[in-house]
């Protein structure tokens, strides 16, 4: 790559593992940030693996299901599990010698986030939640696809569009609530469904992220999925995670793993409901096929000028 771009390797740092020292606070660093002179320096990791060390993604068939702004579902791998069709990414793990896949959906937490801006103003989510809780599974038909702002996972396109399928006059405020819960469910339960595909184990759920701290939204992914989600002790996410790599950097903790079992547990699991889920499976058959019905369209919608 480097050839190819006739960049020179000595312009470039030195790659480290993320829980390898790699250099000390300075004097002037130490100004600036008052932290000590000398204080030890760790590789770290990305915001991802970061987050999936803060919640002990780090052994074998343990997948975190992320639902902040963005949702991800985020599987621990001692091997590369790699899609053939790159719907799901497959990188390098924080903890050193091993891997991770993962699928993102842009529009979780932000698919929300619009419903209450524009449908809700003024009322809070736990409101607007209470009110889909009303609504029985399926919403009654009504599908919605939470591509607002493009999708990846599975579907890398830009021209994806968010979509409200199924519409009837039987439907009013909180089958919509309950319709954009449920579609980011059936989006996050896309990359299940590929990590399945490819061989991806997956033993134990960890549902973290704001989506998590509400049971209503925790039971509707139980439900898609067919899994149980569990919570845990801890909602700090990626900046524990960076201190669990610089404990285990500086010799607190022998190894990530050993680091994440000291500090992380859960404490709460939900489990699926068996008629739920079977519900979901019919409407999540639907929800699949919607995208390559629309593909197209989109790219039109998309090619047409959009007025000031």
């Amino acid at each position: 790559m480097l050839a190819a771009c006739d960049i020179p390797s000595s312009w470039l740092a030195d790659c480290a593992e993320s829980v390898e020292v790699t250099g000390h606070v300075t004097a002037e660093a130490a100004a600036l940030t008052g932290l000590a002179t000398g204080t030890p320096v760790v590789g770290g990791g990305g915001d991802q693996a970061a987050g999936a060390v803060g919640s002990g993604i780090v052994e074998s068939g343990i997948v975190s299901s992320t639902v902040g702004t963005s949702g991800v579902v985020f599987a621990f791998a001692d091997t590369p599990a790699v899609d053939p069709g790159l719907r799901v990414h497959t990188f390098c793990h924080a903890v050193p010698g091993k891997w991770h896949t993962m699928g993102v959906v842009l529009s979780a937490g932000g698919s929300l986030r619009w419903l209450r801006d524009t449908f809700y103003a003024g009322v809070n989510y736990s409101t607007i939640v209470d009110e889909a809780a009303t609504v029985a599974p399926g919403s009654e038909g009504l599908i919605f696809l939470p591509y607002l702002t493009g999708e990846r996972t599975p579907h890398p396109d830009p021209d994806a569009r968010g979509v409200f399928f199924g519409l009837t006059l039987r439907h009013g405020r909180p089958h919509f609530a309950r319709a954009v819960l449920e579609g980011v469910g059936y989006a996050l339960n896309d990359t299940f469904e590929i990590f399945n595909d490819i061989g991806v184990e997956m033993i134990q759920v960890r549902a973290s992220g704001g989506g998590a701290k509400s049971a209503v939204w925790r039971q509707i992914h139980a439900d898609i999925t067919g899994r149980p989600h569990v919570t845990l002790n801890i909602d700090e996410g990626p900046a524990l995670g960076v201190a669990l790599l610089a404990a285990v950097g500086t010799g607190a903790y022998a190894t990530v793993a050993d680091a994440c079992r000291a500090v992380i547990r859960t404490i709460d699991e939900t489990a699926p409901s068996l008629d739920a889920h079977k519900t979901y499976r019919r409407y999540y058959d639907v929800y699949r096929n919607l995208y390559p019905s629309l593909k197209d369209q989109f790219a039109a919608v998309n090619l047409v000028p959009v007025s000031d």
